[in-house]
């Protein structure tokens, strides 16, 4: 395995980003089992600066929401931008340093946090760095429309529009979400902004982007149809970024904006429909039978769908002043996050006979593998629903009883009641350590001892058609 310091296109930078996606899992697996442990055993764990349930929280959160994030639309736009283009990236070079540029920010801003946890925002941001990623952010952003206006192909494939909605996405939430403010319901308005643009949008577009591409490259399927793409695209880039504000219900945010947020939830159901329905009738036409890539590709896009669907439900008038402020919301964010690993998991596999020429055999590791991040993903999002439901309906119980369940007698009933999911989302946090770990033993069997196969051709020409 020859991974070059300084690639010279496209397809050999991907082999970097294929190597260091399992250890990217890796850490988030090991962040999240400690902050879950520091959580739920913050009696008996030693507390101090550096190992503190707060602190691993927000490390916990950057991990999520920023570094994956951030390193998965990059890794797609070197990979899947040239081949809906038709032709290779311009000044591949700066695009290179530009991108190396903003994985070091966010790896940069990680340990910050650590050495600085004062200066480290709830999401995980820091003030050092915040102007920094936002003009290297703007630069690969302006990389990526120089890329797009000089395409050779007569339209834009559906996989390069969500592609760079997340990016500038992506960037508008860099500009959003810079430090704390002193008045209370500015920092309810900033974050639910952030959370929309960076954590709905964001991943939400980095799964589509890679759905539209895996259901037709990676299992060899017809597209149904381009307008149905087109209608699930302008709909989520219009709708989702005004989804979570309704989770506020109730509080300090003007009425008139958590309406907007309620009526424009319910219409995710038109978007999340035609992209169900394209994405039944274009698998129904594949031709490949890898039956781990299409059933890790079919699980993402029903906890895709189920997300959604909690987006929809939350937002009845006689439902969200149950679910608002709780852990209802989390299960959203979780479910936006782990749609996009899922699908990027079998991208990955998708890719590595292609980058490096080194063939997968499917083996009961990867069965195991696939099973044990299903089975976590969607007892997650189960999980903190439930815990959600259930602290919603204690809230208000314990406030038109006259007994408040944030502290005293009704804090420890409302406990007794959210105590069994919460350490069962530790256990869940340590079999997710241990699947992402079974993936970086599977990708590295496969680049390091798979069989040589056909890779695919590095090399590409100016009139070359996209793959």
């Amino acid at each position: 395995m020859r991974i070059k310091i300084f690639p010279k296109n496209e397809q050999a930078f991907s082999k970097f980003f294929i190597v260091l996606s399992p250890l990217l899992f890796l850490l988030l697996g090991i962040v999240s089992l400690t902050k879950e442990a520091f959580f739920i055993f913050a009696g008996i764990l030693p507390q101090n600066n550096f190992l503190n349930s707060g602190l691993l929280e927000k490390l916990n959160n950057h991990i999520t929401y920023s570094l994956i994030l951030s390193f998965l639309i990059i890794f797609l736009t070197v990979y899947l931008l040239p081949k809906t283009l038709g032709r290779k990236l311009i000044i591949f070079p700066i695009f290179f340093l530009t991108s190396l540029g903003v994985i070091g920010l966010e790896s940069l801003d990680l340990l910050l946090g650590v050495l600085f946890p004062n200066n480290f925002l709830f999401f995980g941001n820091t003030s050092f760095t915040s102007i920094f990623k936002i003009l290297i952010f703007f630069a690969f952003v302006g990389l990526v429309i120089i890329n797009i206006l000089a395409k050779k192909e007569p339209s834009l494939f559906v996989s390069s529009q969500y592609l760079f909605g997340a990016s500038l996405f992506y960037l508008i939430s860099l500009m959003i979400y810079r430090g704390d403010f002193v008045v209370f319901s500015d920092n309810f308005f900033i974050n639910s902004m952030y959370v929309s643009t960076h954590i709905y949008v964001g991943y939400s577009f980095v799964f589509l982007s890679l759905l539209h591409f895996m259901i037709t490259k990676g299992i060899n399927a017809t597209l149904y149809s381009k307008t149905l793409g087109s209608i699930g695209f302008w709909g989520f880039l219009f709708l989702l970024p005004w989804t979570n504000f309704k989770f506020y219900f109730g509080s300090v945010l003007p009425n008139w904006i958590e309406n907007i947020s309620l009526y424009l939830s319910i219409s995710l159901s038109l978007p999340l429909l035609a992209t169900t329905v394209n994405f039944i009738r274009t698998v129904t036409t594949r031709s490949d039978e890898n039956n781990i890539i299409y059933s890790l590709i079919s699980f993402s896009f029903g906890i895709f769908v189920i997300t959604n669907v909690f987006q929809i439900v939350s937002s009845l008038s006689n439902i969200i002043p149950i679910l608002s402020l709780t852990n209802f919301e989390i299960a959203i964010r979780y479910g936006y996050v782990f749609s996009a690993i899922l699908i990027s998991v079998s991208f990955i596999y998708y890719l590595i006979p292609k980058i490096f020429g080194r063939e997968i055999k499917f083996s009961r590791l990867e069965s195991i593998t696939s099973f044990f991040l299903k089975f976590v993903v969607s007892v997650t999002l189960l999980s903190n629903a439930l815990i959600g439901v259930v602290s919603g309906y204690s809230w208000n119980a314990g406030a038109n009883a006259g007994n408040p369940t944030i502290y005293g007698e009704g804090y420890s009933l409302l406990w007794s009641l959210i105590r069994t999911p919460l350490t069962l989302n530790m256990f869940l946090s340590l079999i997710l350590l241990f699947a992402f770990l079974l993936f970086f033993v599977s990708v590295l069997k496969a680049v390091v001892n798979g069989d040589i196969t056909e890779a695919e051709t590095i090399e590409l020409t100016e009139e070359e058609l996209p793959v």
